[in-house]
C-alpha cells in the first residue's frame, strides 16, 4: 500500500542529521488566527527561502508548517549541494526554447553561490563544505556518456574535470568505478542544519514561523485568501506553498502531480583511522551515474554515509535499507562489515520528466514543486523566486523557471505499483549496465 507523506512520525527522525546539527530556533506552535500580507505553507527550502527573501525586502510573512522547519525531505536528503538539473544543456532548451532554457541553466548553475552565500553571511552552522561534487561512472557506456557531458559543459564555462578510473579511484577510495568527474562549484552541507539556519534568519529579519499548523483547506476571501487549520485560521493578501513531497489536500489536486518516493539513508559508526583516511580523502561528496543513484559521503568523524540507491512508496520498513550495505560492500570490500548506527528515509517528489512544477494556482496563490533529488539548490533558487512574485517585483511569467499548466497524474492511483515497479526495473538495468 502506499503512504501518505503526512502519515510519518512527528518530530524529528533519529538521524545522524538531528544528531549533529545545532538545535533550531524557538518556534511557537499555532494557537489561533492570525493575519499576513503573505503566507507561506512549508518551512523547508522553498518555504524558508521565499519567506527569508521576502523577510529582507521587510515584507510581512507568516510561515506555516505541520510539524517543524526542516522536518520533511529538508532535513533528511543526503545533502549534496548540486549545481545542475537532472536534464543536459540541450533537453532544458528543448523543453523551454533557447532564450529560457539558457537562463534556467545559468541560474541553476549558481545555485551553490546562492545557498554557500546564505549559509556564509546568516553564520549558518550546518558543515558546509564546497571541496566540490565527484560524478562516477559504473560502466563503461556510462563513462562514455559522461565524457561527453563533460565537454558539453566545458563548453559553456563549467569548471567540471574529466578522471580516470585511478583517478576516481585516489579521489574515492573504491576501485569500483570506470572512471569520473569533479564539479567544483558543488559541496555538501547537513540538510537538517541548513533548513533550521534559514528557519533562523527568517526570524532575524522580523518573519514569523508557526509549528503544529495543519492547514486543511484555502479559500477566496475578499481580494486575498483565507487559510483553515486545526485551530484557527490565517488570512492573507497572497500564498506561497512549498510543501513538495509532503503536500497535503488543502488544494485540489495539487499532491497529484508527482509522485512521492520514500528513499534510504544510512550511517555508519566511526571507522578506524586507517580505513576513513583512504575514503573520500579530499572531503567530496560523490554520487554516480545509475539511474538509482547513490551518494556516498564520509563524515568529519569518520562515518561512512550512503544514500538513495532505491525507494518505495511505501512505509519505512527493514527491506528498504537491505540494499544499501550491501552496495557498500561492493565499493569498499576492505572494510568488511560494517556497524550501521543510523538509518532513516524520506519523500521526495518524482515528476515524469524530473524537472520542477512552478504553478500559478490562482491570483495571489504560486506553488512550485517536484525537485526529484535536486532540492537543495533548485528550492532555495525557486523559493527566491516566488519570493520576488509575492513582493510584486516579477510576474509568475518572469520567474526563472517558467510556469507549467496544472494538471493531475492520471495514474496517481497506481503510485505505489509505478514506483516499485520502477525501482526494480532501475536496479535490473544498473547491476547490468556493470556487470558488461
Amino acid at each position: 500500500m502506499p503512504a501518505n507523506p503526512m502519515d510519518d512520525p512527528g518530530g524529528t527522525p533519529d538521524s545522524y542529521w538531528a544528531a549533529t546539527a545545532v538545535a533550531g530556533p524557538d518556534v511557537p506552535a499555532f494557537a489561533g488566527s492570525e493575519t499576513a500580507d503573505i503566507v507561506v505553507i512549508g518551512a523547508g527550502y522553498t518555504g524558508l527561502s521565499a519567506a527569508l527573501h521576502l523577510a529582507e525586502r521587510g515584507k510581512s510573512v507568516l510561515v506555516l508548517d505541520a510539524n517543524e522547519p526542516g522536518w520533511g525531505a529538508s532535513g533528511r536528503n543526503n545533502g549534496q549541494v548540486v549545481a545542475a538539473l537532472k536534464h543536459e544543456p540541450h533537453e532544458i532548451e528543448e523543453r523551454f526554447g533557447k532564450e529560457r532554457g539558457s537562463e534556467l541553466i545559468r541560474v541553476v548553475g549558481q545555485g551553490p553561490d546562492l545557498v554557500f552565500g546564505l549559509i556564509e553571511r546568516y553564520g549558518m552552522q550546518c558543515d558546509a563544505r564546497r571541496t566540490g561534487i565527484l560524478t562516477a561512472a559504473h560502466s563503461a557506456a556510462s563513462l562514455s556518456d559522461l565524457k561527453r557531458r563533460v565537454e558539453v559543459w566545458q563548453g559553456r564555462g563549467a569548471p567540471i574535470e574529466m578522471l580516470t578510473r585511478a583517478e576516481i579511484a585516489t579521489k574515492s577510495g573504491t576501485e569500483f568505478y570506470a572512471g569520473g568527474c569533479i564539479d567544483s562549484r558543488g559541496g555538501s552541507i547537513n540538510p537538517l542544519g541548513y533548513a533550521r539556519g534559514l528557519a533562523r534568519a527568517v526570524l532575524q529579519h522580523g518573519g514569523a514561523i508557526r509549528r503544529d499548523a495543519f492547514v486543511r483547506g484555502i479559500a477566496r476571501k475578499g481580494n486575498g485568501w483565507s487559510l483553515t487549520l486545526d485551530r484557527g485560521t490565517v488570512d492573507a493578501g497572497t500564498v506561497i506553498i512549498g510543501t513538495n513531497g509532503y503536500t497535503g489536500d488543502f488544494w485540489p489536486g495539487l499532491k497529484k502531480t508527482f509522485l512521492p518516493a520514500r528513499t534510504p539513508q544510512v550511517v555508519s559508526k566511526p571507522l578506524g583511522d586507517n580505513q576513513r583516511r583512504t575514503i573520500l580523502p579530499d572531503g567530496q561528496i560523490m554520487s554516480d551515474t545509475r539511474y538509482l543513484t547513490v551518494g556516498v559521503r564520509m563524515h568529519p568523524d569518520g562515518r561512512l554515509h550512503l544514500g538513495g540507491g532505491g525507494g518505495t512508496a511505501g512505509a519505512d520498513s527493514a527491506a528498504l535499507y537491505r540494499e544499501l550495505p550491501e552496495h557498500g560492500k561492493k565499493l569498499f570490500p576492505h572494510l568488511g562489515e560494517l556497524e550501521w548506527e543510523y538509518r532513516w528515509s524520506g519523500f521526495m517528489a518524482m515528476t515524469p520528466d524530473r524537472y520542477p512544477r512552478l504553478f500559478e494556482l490562482a491570483p495571489g496563490v504560486a506553488s512550485v514543486l517536484g525537485y526529484s533529488g535536486r532540492g537543495i539548490c533548485t528550492a532555495t533558487i525557486l523559493g527566491r523566486e516566488l519570493a520576488r512574485w509575492a513582493a510584486g517585483d516579477a510576474g509568475i511569467d518572469q520567474l526563472a523557471l517558467p510556469a507549467s499548466s496544472f494538471r493531475t497524474l492520471p495514474y496517481y492511483p497506481l503510485r505505489g505499483l509505478i514506483v516499485e515497479g520502477a525501482v526494480l526495473f532501475h536496479t535490473i538495468r544498473d547491476r547490468a549496465a556493470h556487470a558488461s
